[in-house]
């Protein structure tokens, strides 16, 4: 954040101050940008801090509540999985393999490969995966630990 932040100052500081602007750092903004929003999905996630519809689980008893948020972490991973590992990483192979690069974006002297800028989907969909088998496995835990409680007493 704090190298996008100093991108656009700097952006901004050669375009008015000394009228001629650095042509990379509109672009390299903007993929950090996508960066940030993508890697900031999946930290939302693992904090659970993530957009959730209250309705349903408001009606529910615990073990209900219990129930549905392992339905839904299932349905989240299998998402994870499917497009973000999976598609994220076909994505990446591809421009990769056909040499799509950045129009604006060198680094001594080679262009910006456009494969690297498109990583951020596939290391997301892995983080969230990890967190959601994560998140999985503990409320099976508690649902099997208070399940054995109540048949206990």
């Amino acid at each position: 954040m704090m190298i996008m932040i100093l991108a656009v100052v700097w952006q901004v500081f050669t375009r008015f101050v000394l009228q001629d602007p650095a042509s990379y750092t509109d672009e390299l903004s903007r993929y950090l940008l996508m960066w940030i929003g993508i890697l900031g999905g999946a930290y939302t996630y693992s904090v659970k801090r993530h957009l959730a519809l209250e309705m349903l689980s408001s009606k529910l008893n615990d073990k209900g509540r219990k129930v549905l948020g392992i339905v839904i972490n299932l349905i989240i991973c299998a998402f994870a999985a499917v497009a973000l590992v999976y598609g994220g990483g076909e994505m990446v192979s591809t421009t990769l393999k056909h040499g799509q690069i950045s129009p604006g974006i060198t680094f001594f002297g080679e262009s910006l490969k456009m494969g690297y800028v498109y990583l951020v989907v596939p290391i997301s969909g892995v983080l969230i995966l990890y967190y959601g088998i994560i998140d999985t496995g503990q409320l099976i835990i508690s649902h099997i630990s208070s399940h054995h409680k109540v048949q206990g007493q």
